[in-house]
């Protein structure tokens, strides 16, 4: 028998509570029945009548989600809901209807408009009464305040300009309304970011064992010893500090609260770091920043296998430049890489695999593209990568197989903010070596906190190592159809 309709509100959480989880969409049933309980767009809540993104779009419709969606991560969390017209009438729409849909063009809309950008965004398409709903969720964000990074105006019949998006704005939500932050909402938005620092701070503190020589014995203590460390203050009225291994004398734990900036001068001590909070997972515990702060010297990183391979995942994993690791990693490695990639549906990773196919030549590609159809052809909505990568395939391989891939031109221009220029792509290719110094002050202006060069180091880290790929293709070919 089907789950029973509530008769009311108590018999469910509140909206508020499903806006304020992670992916709310993993109980999409309740999730459904509590939307449509909701009788008026709320602080949690607002209704679309078009689909989220197409040709039928308005410009106002299409950024006045965005305000909401931004407004929604600064606040506590929220959803749009699309398909319900002004009055709440639940109307929904056909598959038809939502071919243009791709959750990966609407991630990019979004992030394009903000700074930083928003990572936890879901999307999800419920269905009713034989007809569809999608409906955006973005969670409370952790990276608060989020920031507009462009204006966005529209001359009206009238002649007079109407103002969709403003820039440089943080949007909170206030009860049904999508509006510029109040001085409360900043102090708000100022002590939760501090709270989140201080979180992340602590979390990154670990007892560990510490292998200790016996004395008068030339062996070595396998029993744990901890190591309780005081914090360090510049306060001479405060006790001093004594660190010790006997957990006994310890009075407390007290961290010490200020990270020196020599951690990071030998960029190897990060990935040692790593090893040691991931207990020897193969696995990258810190953040995308931290990322790009190893990619601007990926050079002096220490070339081993284990190394590389944690990278080149890490990478993928944040749909981040990747390159350098990937032509450091054998054939066989990097075929299977493709092929997790393939296998998780994540629109952004499969577009990255698209475009290193197109790089390792025409057999990668051709291999790619039967997989895809195999998957895809048949299906009543394919995604958007299918159709963008058989448009690569369709421009062949005469062209720089760079531009194929970056679904660009020779003349087509790139805005470097290190630079205070626009480059051209056909200079950016001419010399890969100072393309290549590019992409590492991108990569340290998205560790400094400038998230709008995430997409301008991915296309400098094709233009600087792309061409180096196609050598590699009948290896991995090879090895791809190993696998099958």
């Amino acid at each position: 028998m089907g789950r029973k309709s509530p008769k009311n509100k108590s018999e469910l959480p509140s909206l508020a509570w499903f806006a304020r989880q992670a992916n709310p969409f993993q109980d999409s049933a309740r999730l459904l029945e509590r939307l449509k309980l909701e009788t008026c767009e709320t602080k949690f809540l607002e209704w679309k009548s078009t689909p989220p993104i197409g040709a039928n779009v308005s410009v106002r419709l299409k950024y006045r989600m965005v305000k909401a969606v931004i407004s929604f991560a600064n606040t506590d969390g929220g959803f749009v809901l699309f398909g319900l017209d002004s009055k709440g009438q639940w109307s929904g729409f056909t598959e038809a209807d939502l071919r243009e849909t791709d959750p990966a063009a609407l991630a990019e809309l979004i992030n394009g408009c903000v700074s930083p950008e928003l990572s936890g965004l879901n999307f999800a398409k419920l269905e009713s009464a034989g007809r569809i709903y999608p409906v955006l969720h973005t969670p409370p964000s952790l990276l608060m305040p989020h920031m507009t990074t462009k204006e966005i105006s529209e001359r009206l019949p009238d002649g007079k300009t109407a103002i969709h998006l403003n820039k440089h704005a943080v949007y909170c939500r206030y009860l049904a309304k999508s509006d510029l932050a109040t001085p409360a909402q900043f102090a708000r938005i100022i002590s939760l970011r501090t709270d989140y620092l201080k979180t992340e701070l602590l979390r990154r503190v670990r007892e560990i064992e510490v292998p200790v020589f016996k004395p008068g014995t030339k062996s070595v203590s396998t029993a744990p010893t901890i190591l309780r460390v005081s914090m360090a203050s510049k306060d001479k009225s405060l006790p001093a500090v004594r660190i010790t291994r006997n957990a006994s004398e310890a009075t407390g734990l007290i961290v010490h609260e200020e990270l020196s900036n020599a951690l990071f001068d030998e960029i190897n001590n990060v990935l040692d770091a790593n090893n040691l909070l991931a207990r020897n997972r193969p696995e990258f515990v810190f953040g995308f920043e931290i990322y790009y702060r190893i990619y601007a010297e990926r050079q002096h990183i220490e070339q081993s296998p284990e190394k590389i391979s944690l990278l080149a995942r890490a990478g993928v994993k944040f749909y981040a430049p990747t390159c350098f690791w990937v032509l450091r990693m054998t054939p066989n490695d990097i075929a299977l890489l493709i092929k997790e990639i393939l296998t998780n549906e994540k629109a952004t990773q499969n577009r990255l695999a698209c475009r290193m196919a197109m790089l390792l030549g025409p057999k990668v590609a051709q291999w790619m593209k039967k997989f895809f159809d195999k998957k895809w052809s048949n299906h009543a909505q394919p995604p958007e990568h299918y159709f963008a990568f058989k448009k690569m395939i369709a421009k062949g391989f005469d062209t720089d197989s760079r531009l194929v891939a970056l679904q660009t031109s020779n003349n087509s221009e790139l805005e470097l903010p290190s630079e205070n220029n626009s480059v051209k792509f056909s200079s950016l290719l001419a010399s890969s070596q100072q393309t290549g110094v590019f992409l590492s002050k991108a990569c340290m202006g998205v560790f400094g906190g400038d998230m709008h060069q995430r997409s301008l180091c991915r296309a400098l880290d094709i233009a600087t190592y792309g061409s180096e790929f196609r050598k590699m293709e009948d290896n991995v070919y090879s090895a791809l159809q190993k696998l099958e």
